[in-house]
This record gives C-alpha cells, sequence and structure tokens, in this order.
C-alpha cells in the first residue's frame, strides 16, 4: 500500500516544453518522499525520460494559445467546452488524490485566461477540503511584457498568489535574475518567495565534459520559431566550412512545422558539411562536444551553454512570449558566456561573422546554482513535515536560501 502523500503538479500549457522539463527535474528529487503526478496537454512532446515513479495525466489539447493578446473565453462554444473538460479532468485527479501538495506552474503570472480550468482546483486545495494543503506557484522569473495592462494583470496575479498560494519557487539563481525585477505589482506581494536555484534535468550519465571539441551546433529549443536560424546557418556553412574545416549540426527540435524541416533537410543536402536531426538524446550531451553553440537562448539551451562552458551564439527568437530570450541572452553576454546576434540582424553573413568572431572567444567560466531541483525538493519536503509556512525562512536561512 502506498502510503506517500500525493502531490500534484500542473504543467498545462503545450508550448511550454522548458516547463514540463523542470517539473520532471523536480518530481524526480520528490519521488522519494511524495507520490507524484504530472499534469499535462496531451499533445507536449516528451524530450526527457521521465521516472517510474512519475505518474502523467493528459489533458484536452486546447487548440489555441493560452498566452495570446486576442485569446476570447466567447469566441466559440468549441473552446469553451474544451476548458470546462480540462477543468473536469484536473477536479477528477484532485478529488482521486487528495494531495497534500499542489504546484502550479507559470500561473497566475502568465495564462490568465485559462484561470477557469485551474482555479477551482487551487481554491480546494486552499480551502482544505482534503485536510492542509500546500499550494505553491512556480516561474523562470524573467517575464517581458510592454503592454499597457501588464501592470494591472501583475496586481491580479498579486492578489491571487496572496489569497490562494502558500509559496512562489522561483527557480533561478537571483545573483542572474529576480522575480522582482520582472514582476511589479502595486501592492507589495505577501506570499514567501524563495529563489531555489536553476532547475536542470538529471543526464550526468549522458554527457562528458572535455574531450576534442569538433563541430558546430545550431538549435533553437522546440524548433516552433527556428525556421530562419535554421536556413541562415546552412547558408552560412557555404562560407565556414572551407574556413574552419568544421561541420554542422541542426537540431530542429520536434517542433518546427513538417514543411519547413523538408525544406531544410533539401537545402542542407546542397551543403557540405550539414547534418539535419530533429531531436537528440542529450541536448548537453550535443554542447559538451562542440566547439561552439547557436541557439535562441531558451532556459535550458542557456543552461546547458553554461554547465558545459561552450562558447554559445545567442539569437533570441523576437517573438511577443519568446521576448524573455532577449533578456536572458543580454544577461549571459554581460556574464562572458558568449556573443549575442539581435533577431532583427539575422541573415546568413552576420551569422557568418558572427561564428567566426565566436570561435576565438574563451567564455568565462560562470558558476550559478544549478541545483534547483534538490533545493526545491528540500524546501518542499520541509514545508510538508513542518505544516507551518512561517517557519520555512528562520528554519532555511542557514542553508543560504533567499526569501523574501
Amino acid at each position: 500500500m502506498n502510503n506517500k502523500n500525493a502531490l500534484i503538479y500542473c504543467c498545462r500549457s503545450e508550448k511550454h516544453i522548458g516547463s514540463l522539463h523542470r517539473a520532471i527535474a523536480l518530481a524526480a528529487e520528490l519521488g522519494e518522499s511524495l507520490d507524484v503526478t504530472i499534469l499535462l496537454d496531451e499533445n507536449t512532446p516528451m524530450l526527457v525520460d521521465v521516472p517510474e515513479a512519475i505518474k502523467l495525466v493528459y489533458l484536452p489539447p486546447l487548440q489555441v494559445d493560452p498566452d495570446s493578446n486576442v485569446f476570447d473565453f466567447n469566441r466559440t462554444e468549441q473552446l469553451r467546452d474544451s476548458i470546462i473538460r480540462r477543468r473536469d479532468t484536473i477536479l477528477e485527479v484532485f478529488e482521486q488524490l487528495k494531495p497534500r501538495v499542489v504546484i502550479v506552474d507559470n500561473f497566475p503570472f502568465n495564462q490568465h485566461r485559462l484561470r477557469g480550468e485551474v482555479l477551482p482546483m487551487i481554491e480546494r486545495a486552499h480551502n482544505g477540503v482534503y485536510g492542509e494543503s500546500l499550494v505553491i506557484g512556480t516561474t523562470d522569473s524573467i517575464m517581458v511584457d510592454e503592454s499597457a495592462s501588464n501592470e494591472d494583470r501583475a496586481d491580479l496575479a498579486a492578489s491571487m498568489l496572496d489569497k490562494y498560494f502558500d509559496l512562489v519557487l522561483v527557480q533561478s539563481d537571483p545573483v542572474f535574475a529576480r522575480l522582482e525585477e520582472f514582476f511589479k505589482p502595486r501592492n507589495t506581494l505577501r506570499t514567501p518567495t524563495y529563489h531555489t536555484g536553476f532547475v536542470m534535468p538529471d543526464d550526468q550519465e549522458k554527457w562528458e565534459a572535455g574531450g576534442q571539441r569538433s563541430d558546430i551546433v545550431v538549435s533553437a529549443g522546440d524548433g516552433i520559431c527556428g525556421g530562419e536560424l535554421f536556413r541562415a546557418a546552412v547558408e552560412a556553412q557555404r562560407v565556414l566550412l572551407p574556413v574552419t574545416q568544421m561541420t554542422m549540426k541542426i537540431i530542429t527540435g520536434p517542433r518546427l512545422p513538417d514543411d519547413e524541416y523538408g525544406e531544410l533537410v533539401t537545402l542542407a543536402e546542397e551543403v557540405d558539411g550539414v547534418e539535419v536531426v530533429r531531436i537528440v538524446d542529450s541536448m548537453r550531451a550535443e554542447m559538451a562536444k562542440a566547439r561552439c553553440s547557436v541557439s535562441q537562448c531558451g532556459y535550458h539551451t542557456a543552461l546547458n551553454a553554461i554547465s558545459t562552458q561552450t562558447p554559445s551564439l545567442f539569437v533570441p527568437c523576437e517573438n511577443g512570449h519568446r521576448d524573455e530570450q532577449i533578456v536572458r541572452a543580454q544577461r549571459l553576454v554581460y556574464w562572458g558566456a558568449g556573443r549575442l546576434l539581435m533577431p532583427r540582424h539575422l541573415n546568413a553573413a552576420s551569422l557568418t561573422n558572427d561564428i567566426y568572431q565566436l570561435l576565438q572567444l574563451q567564455p568565462r567560466k560562470v558558476k550559478f546554482d544549478m541545483d534547483g531541483a534538490a533545493n526545491a525538493a528540500r524546501l518542499i519536503e520541509r514545508a510538508v513535515q513542518l505544516g507551518d509556512i512561517g517557519l520555512l525562512p528562520a528554519s532555511l536561512a542557514s542553508n543560504g536560501w533567499t526569501a523574501h
């Protein structure tokens, strides 16, 4: 009989693949002490191994961008039905597991328009329908929103955090980025907030640093916005190969549209020294053996660059919710991890020049806290044991935690 307390981890938006990977990394740390179930979208690609002890529950797809500014719940009856089905699935899992801990990723900081599907569960957890429950929100801290309604949304998120949430876990090293830099409600947030350090999947067995680095690796996370970068990289390789004698490996990710992938493969066949693949076993392993990396500077790609000390050229995707890539890239350049090519300047010639310049760069050894999964798990386990959130800051201060 399983006597562990249950934990529900909500990672609901299929486009936030990085959030799911962080959830799995944290779940792997919590699996010894808690019975972990992750809720995720039906269409979410799985690019990392899931420990056997972790249960996955799939939600019906929304078939709409949850962060879109034109999102409208009243647009179609089909959309309303989809929200209701997802809400009912979430509540069914909650009723079945009666969780001691509920973690909700990226909400209420973002995805305000999806609160109808998740807020009923949060209310039940907060009100102690099945006894005392710990309600936790998570974010990676970098939130870029220049819209006129940003302050109103921040106020709404802060009020929901203070009303329903016990803790906020910020999956960032506070030296690199702090929540309060980007999240600025009019009233001070009262919910205890902890910066846990960066969260990385535990794939140490799949990679090893050192050895001869030989190629150029080009990637764009899940690939949904990578087409322009990949095409420019192929054209750049026409010039780079005769000069550098280095091959290029393009890792497109699972979400590069099929027609773009096919066109890219055809284009690459015309250029010597280019390999195109959709996915690899370990992105960190590929970067560890690469002479340099070209990427859009997503959360995990950035951490892979830091941990493997791979000279990196960051070419962010300037596209709504992905503007955080620009902020992340600018900070990594400040810390000496690589170079930045702004997206508006991207073309074959600029990419060729920047890659050539990158090959002359020796990245600075950057030391950030990469143990965010273990740190967060330790905090959650202690909170469950203590049963009093007010005791956490004092009891954990000696361990180097950052709280406010």
